[in-house]
């Protein structure tokens, strides 16, 4: 059934607040999530003045369910020097409505207890993917009051001169996709780390969902709801790899980003912009995943997958410095990154899995998985996308780079259980976390943490989890949830050009803004608190520094979501004994193999002057010499 009433606090209909007040809002001397709760999950909330006194929880019959001590008060730097009480109320296992009281005064919101709490979450996480949709109309019984025309068919779509492809009335097919973030780009780097957290969330949680229904058009096939979304982009990255040499282009934009319109009324010339080492590695990396996933259900566009990330890699191997680099006269979005062996590490780990290729299996020993690979993922650092591929699959890949995956997996995890140490809120998140896309960096975490758990099923990781998604949904020194539409007091104006063109006072749902952003330099730098970095926020479209949307941000939301509600409604994770439902002879690439001729346009490595340099050619042929620093010489 789709969004058929005009929507004024909240859309979680299935978990609309009727008792306690007409508003459901109260004192703001408590945080919490402000969405609901799984029953049998750790239940917490941050109390502000209350250490040492009797909360107590009342049912929606004013009886009593519980009742607390507050515990010592703790500051958590982020949210500066006021400390709180990380009040525990997880003993509360019985479906409902509660509120809490400090003496006679009712304090946060009304606290949703249920088994399915977060699967409204979960779907309107990933219905902003459909919202999200190029070359396509949304019809009213899929989008409700947010329908739109058809806008960027982007069935002739042209190539700049930075692809090396002269012919200026050459065009391709480059429809459907998803819009990047607030803008109507369409990026390959981001698009990968999207696309591949989203097919994990299905490919750990299959029995969930394959049985939750998104309500987009191709609801009623066989094929699960979420597969159908990612498809619509994933045939998209597909038309983005060059027929001629199997190289991927960067990213399909205009030359400068449109003004606030509807889709439809920008009607600027789309190009397909650079090719890239990075754009390659991703396709490959997402490819591979899609081709095992997909094959069930279409083995004709599988087995397109994997020998599109086959060529993908092809074209990598022989052109590992072609970075991308905007192009002048182009200000769209660049996702610039010049270090592409994470992505390699990624991508040869997805082939390898789904063919046990033993040369793909040589990158490992090419570039072991040391210690400073240990980071945090984003669509420029993706180490631990492939940790997570190899550490989930312990009968395909050998154990010294198991053993790797998986330290990185459980080291980055229990830094982050380490920082609830002491901590008032309950937040796995520290002050440098606070830039652009704080809130991405939080469900990434989750990813990690869920992660950890599927691997451990330790309690402490899941928990963690769970912490950081009340963050986003409220238990913040904001008192916001982050998340468009959900919760009583949730984010309303976010940089995001459909819901600041289409005339409808609330913005689309499902949408996770970038969140508090301390080098925020937009109409949010009033409003930057440096001695509290985690109320450093403005909820204004006019920032696009924190309140911006994007793909990469909603994914790992959905992800955390997702399977936090998976694992309690089927009361399992992710068997990591499975092994792939099919198999693929990916063609060895030789290093002699022939090619296609190369545009003339890219970046290569060479030995001039007795060092290293990088020799940078345009698409006229003029050619210019870096040092690795980028320092131009001449």
């Amino acid at each position: 059934m789709g969004i058929n009433n005009k929507i004024r606090t909240t859309l979680a209909s299935a978990l609309t607040v009727t008792a306690f007040s007409a508003t459901g809002l109260f004192a703001a001397t408590a945080y919490q999530n402000q969405v609901g709760f799984l029953t049998k999950s750790q239940k917490q909330m941050a109390v502000i003045g209350a250490e040492g006194k009797e909360i107590v929880f009342k049912n929606k019959s004013g009886e009593e369910a519980l009742k607390v001590t507050a515990p010592k008060a703790q500051t958590w730097a982020p949210a500066g020097d006021t400390a709180a009480s990380l009040v525990d109320f997880s003993e509360i296992q019985t479906a409902g409505t509660y509120q809490a009281y400090l003496g006679d005064e009712a304090i946060g919101h009304p606290i949703i207890i249920a088994d399915d709490a977060l699967e409204e979450t979960t779907k309107a996480s990933l219905k902003f993917f459909y919202f999200q949709r190029s070359s396509t109309a949304l019809e009213e019984k899929y989008a409700g009051i947010y329908a739109r025309a058809a806008g960027h068919p982007d069935n002739a779509v042209y190539y700049h001169a930075s692809t090396g492809i002269t012919n200026e009335d050459s065009t391709f097919d480059g429809s459907k996709g998803w819009y990047d973030a607030g803008d109507y780009g369409k990026y390959i780097v981001n698009s990968g780390i999207s696309t591949y957290t989203l097919l994990q969330l299905y490919q750990q949680n299959k029995e969930y969902f394959k049985k939750l229904n998104l309500n987009i058009p191709e609801s009623n096939n066989d094929v699960p709801d979420i597969l159908d979304e990612i498809r619509w982009n994933l045939e998209w990255m597909l038309t983005m790899q060059d027929p001629t040499d199997g190289g991927v282009f960067h990213k399909l934009t205009t030359l400068k980003f449109s003004g606030t319109v509807m889709p439809e009324k920008d009607v600027a010339k789309r190009y397909a912009i650079g090719k890239s080492v990075t754009a390659a590695w991703n396709l490959a990396a997402v490819a591979a995943l899609a081709a095992e996933i997909y094959s069930p259900y279409d083995s004709e566009f599988a087995t397109k997958c994997a020998e599109a990330a086959s060529k993908a890699r092809w074209w990598a191997m022989h052109n590992e410095a072609a970075y991308f680099e905007q192009p002048a006269g182009v200000n769209t979005g660049t996702y610039i990154d010049g270090y592409p062996i994470d992505e390699e590490i990624w991508a040869n780990a997805e082939l390898y899995r789904i063919s046990k290729n033993e040369e793909f299996a040589s990158v490992f020993k090419k570039y072991p998985f040391k210690r400073f690979r240990w980071v945090l993922q984003s669509w420029q650092t993706t180490y631990a996308l492939a940790a997570f591929t190899i550490a989930t699959n312990p009968e395909i890949f050998d154990k010294d780079i198991l053993d790797s995956a998986r330290a990185c997996i459980f080291t980055l995890a229990d830094e982050y259980v380490g920082d609830l140490e002491n901590n008032g809120y309950g937040v796995s998140l520290v002050e440098k976390d606070f830039n652009w896309g704080s809130n991405s960096f939080a469900a990434n975490k989750g990813m990690i943490l869920v992660h950890a758990y599927i691997l451990s099923k330790e309690q402490k990781y899941l928990d963690a989890a769970t912490g950081i998604l009340d963050y986003l949904l409220g238990r913040n020194p904001m008192d916001i949830s982050y998340l468009t539409g959900y919760g009583v007091n949730s984010a309303k104006d976010p940089h995001h050009r459909p819901s600041q063109a289409d005339g409808i006072e609330e913005a689309i749902p499902g949408m996770l803004v970038g969140g508090p952003n301390y080098t925020a330099n937009d109409c949010a730098k009033k409003y930057v608190q440096l001695d509290a970095v985690a109320k450093s926020y403005y909820d204004n479209s006019c920032s696009y520094a924190t309140n911006e949307v994007a793909i990469n941000w909603n994914a790992p939301f959905a992800y955390l979501a997702g399977s936090l509600q998976a694992i309690a409604a089927t009361g399992k994770s992710y068997d990591i004994t499975e092994l792939p439902s099919h198999s693929y002879e990916v063609n060895k690439i030789s290093k002699s193999k022939q090619f296609a001729k190369q545009p003339a346009a890219g970046n290569k490595l060479i030995i001039r002057n007795g060092a290293v340099q990088v020799k940078k050619t345009d698409a006229q042929g003029n050619v210019r010499y870096f040092n690795l620093g980028g320092k131009h010489i001449r």
